[in-house]
């Protein structure tokens, strides 16, 4: 296969580093999705935005030595441009805008780039709340002044104060009013740093969120989610697309929350668990976790994006069950972390991903 008729190229960070048996090569995600391209006739490449020449249309990029045998050892070689690329840079730099000039370039060149510019959490609220799958969604309203957050506190109870552009947990705020007038504010991952666990009055919640309207923020109103020990639960739902655009379901993974916890996130303190052990775990409880329901509403959801943003191949939803059973969508990753799958799923996916890359080739321009 000296010269394969499709290209597909990986942009990232994480480029391929020596030392070991097999020389410098990729991380083994990066690997598989090279050997799944490669039994589809195409060869990929890997490498960083700053080694493309997009006025002679070529790329210094990583490449397997023997094509067919992505485990050995990589060289690093000048290739044309490929013709489909996906984004795979870290989530804090892709917010930056560190791949802002690479995605302009490859417009103005043509090649479709998976994933596209996905919708934040207010625009894919917009995008959803007239549509059938509106009953997924909490209610929701852009944090306009304090007053207006306040009335919604006071309806619901509960509400989460989440910085529309967030991603990690970081800055997502519960509220809850009691009875005696006050608020109890909470947040496990502060922008500055460190947690939260204050009583405030209202006059003091109203200076807090004026603070906070100053940025893109939303009020959302707080869900009796599923908990198990006491510890509330949600579901990372992660799909992918193959060959043929088609979408899959790559897992379901639970998060549980730290006790009192806000957030389910990792980096907040939240905990993996293992689908069996949590499904055991519920039927201890009485409770059952609707497996077939999340996933038909991550693929619902999933269906409805990529019909408006057609190059989109791979989502995570984080979805909550309530106590009546009922799945709600709190909200989508457009780069779901790799580090919540286990090692079947891994592999699933990265098939996937180097199928629908390779799809995003044959079929040119979106």
């Amino acid at each position: 296969m000296s010269d394969p008729m499709v290209r597909v190229g990986i942009v990232t960070t994480v480029l391929p580093r020596s030392g070991g048996p097999s020389g410098a090569r990729p991380i083994a995600y990066f690997r598989r999705m090279a050997l799944r391209a490669a039994e589809l006739g195409a060869e990929l490449s890997v490498f960083s935005p700053e080694d493309v020449n997009w006025a002679a249309r070529r790329v210094h990029a990583w490449v397997p030595a023997d094509l067919d045998r992505p485990e050995g050892p990589w060289r690093c070689v000048w290739r044309p441009l490929p013709q489909a690329l996906y984004e795979n840079v870290f989530v804090h730099l892709a917010v930056r805008g560190y791949t802002n000039g690479l995605r302009a370039q490859a417009r103005r060149h043509g090649i479709p780039l998976f994933n596209p510019v996905l919708p934040n959490k207010w625009q894919l609220y917009r995008w959803l709340r007239h549509t059938d799958l509106a009953r997924y969604l909490p209610e929701t309203h852009r944090l306009t002044a304090p007053t207006q957050a306040i009335a919604y506190i006071h309806e619901w109870r509960s509400a989460y104060v989440k910085p529309i552009g967030g991603y990690g947990g970081t800055g997502v705020t519960r509220v809850e009013a009691s009875r005696d007038g006050r608020f109890r504010v909470s947040a496990d991952r502060l922008r500055q740093g460190g947690a939260m666990r204050r009583w405030m009055t209202e006059r003091a919640l109203a200076t807090w969120l004026t603070t906070h309207a100053r940025t893109p923020h939303l009020v959302q109103r707080g869900l009796p989610l599923m908990t198990l020990a006491g510890r509330k639960v949600d579901f990372r739902v992660v799909v992918c697309r193959g060959l043929g655009g088609r979408w899959r379901t790559v897992g379901v993974i639970p998060k549980r929350a730290a006790r009192d916890g806000v957030v389910t996130n990792l980096v907040a303190g939240g905990e993996r668990l293992d689908l069996a052990r949590c499904r055991a775990l519920a039927a201890r409880e009485g409770k059952v976790i609707p497996v077939a329901d999340l996933e038909e509403c991550a693929l619902a959801i999933a269906k409805k994006i990529s019909a408006r943003r057609p190059t989109t191949g791979l989502l995570g939803f984080d979805l909550g069950v309530d106590d009546a059973g009922r799945v709600w969508l709190i909200e989508m990753n457009p780069k779901p972390a790799r580090s919540l799958l286990d090692a079947e799923m891994k592999r699933m996916a990265a098939r996937l991903n180097a199928e629908f890359l390779v799809h995003l080739a044959r079929r040119g321009r979106v």
